[in-house]
């Protein structure tokens, strides 16, 4: 029979008390909240209860928690209805969601929800879960949830992307490591919206891959300057985690960008970013990558290559870009490709001959809609 683990106090010893915090549970499953419950009162919670979202919402009014805990499939009103509407009722109230195993793709939908952490089912160790809610209040109370990327909290990454204080993650990476099918399902769900616009231009990119393989990953960011950035990066690494490689550097590259405010953003002081978080983690080493920035303002593109090969082209002129050195072994002594001009619309894309294909297209919106009439 499952036996839940229920550290002493001394664990949360220099972490945000769990004393006093008002906690409220929302899951339809009766032995969870009664286990979950005696845990966080031993710790001197006062914990309240929900059997269902809708129920969640009502208590919400009433109670005033200090934190949520929610799981993710629930009757009435379900996990990600509940986040979606506690998000925009109490954009401030921190929540922890509760996922089962194949419940990813969801996770990562409720994380976009402004989530600053989940766990997965059953809570084996209980002490994840006091971890959990002291990092989430703290982060809270210092005003830096709102600064931060959610991978963030898996790292202990401070604001505008400096080393990691710590070089452990979070016990989260250790359920991704086991269970490559949901690490799959959770990076393919953080990937942005295909396609997006800002003033005059319009971005989008196409990606297709093989089920059975980690997969490449993109993201991206405008910026108010009128820059946008973003990156790839190989998930599938042979030399070591390429999950927390790639959380880590999703969680770096927003902290970076966040840091920036009106400044603008520097491939060369990305790249310097990204390496010291690879350098101060130990589950973390050098992948391959490419970074880019569209300055849109002047209509040029700037690739810096780490370890990926690209193709480039702008219907006149066409540039292989050498992937050169990874991402992690000082990819800045490789030659950054600067000024291309966007014209009309520029296409870069990367292949893994049999296993993927993306392509990022970038141009400017009336040519984009011409293409789709």
């Amino acid at each position: 029979m499952f036996k839940p683990e229920f550290p002493d106090s001394e664990k949360f010893s220099g972490q945000t008390t769990l004393s006093g915090k008002a906690i409220l549970i929302v899951d339809d499953d009766p032995i969870f909240r009664r286990i979950t419950c005696g845990y966080l009162s031993s710790q001197g919670c006062v914990v309240h209860e929900a059997e269902d979202g809708l129920e969640g919402l009502k208590q919400l009014k009433d109670k005033r928690p200090d934190l949520v805990i929610c799981d993710i499939s629930m009757p009435v009103l379900n996990g990600l209805e509940f986040v979606e509407e506690v998000s925009l009722a109490y954009p401030s109230l921190p929540m922890i969601v509760i996922s089962a195993t194949d419940e990813m793709s969801d996770v990562a939908r409720a994380l976009k929800h402004g989530i600053k952490d989940f766990l997965s089912k059953p809570i084996s160790d209980y002490s994840n879960l006091g971890e959990a809610i002291a990092n989430t209040l703290s982060d809270t109370h210092s005003h830096m949830s709102d600064q931060r990327d959610f991978s963030s909290q898996w790292f202990q990454v401070e604001g505008g992307g400096e080393i990691p204080e710590e070089q452990e993650l979070y016990w989260h990476l250790e359920y991704l490591q086991q269970n490559p099918s949901a690490a799959r399902d959770l990076l393919h769900a953080l990937m942005p919206e295909n396609d997006t616009s800002q003033g005059a231009w319009r971005c989008s990119y196409r990606l297709l891959q093989s089920a059975d393989t980690m997969p490449l990953v993109f993201d991206y960011a405008w910026l108010m300057n009128g820059q946008y950035a973003f990156y790839v990066v190989d998930s599938d690494s042979q030399l070591c985690d390429g999950i927390a490689t790639t959380l880590l550097l999703r969680a770096l590259f927003h902290d970076y960008l966040r840091s920036l405010k009106c400044l603008n953003a520097d491939l060369k002081d990305l790249a310097d970013i990204l390496e010291k978080g690879i350098s101060c983690t130990d589950c973390a080493c050098s992948i391959s990558a490419m970074i880019g920035i569209a300055n849109l303002s002047d209509g040029t593109l700037s690739i810096l290559p780490a370890g990926m090969d690209c193709f480039w082209t702008n219907g006149q002129n066409n540039q292989h870009i050498a992937g050169g050195i990874s991402l992690g072994e000082n990819c800045r002594k490789n030659f950054i490709t600067q000024d291309l001009p966007i014209g009309e619309v520029s296409e870069i894309s990367v292949s893994r001959l049999g296993v993927s294909s993306f392509t990022l297209n970038i141009s400017k919106k009336e040519m984009a809609d011409k293409e789709a009439k």
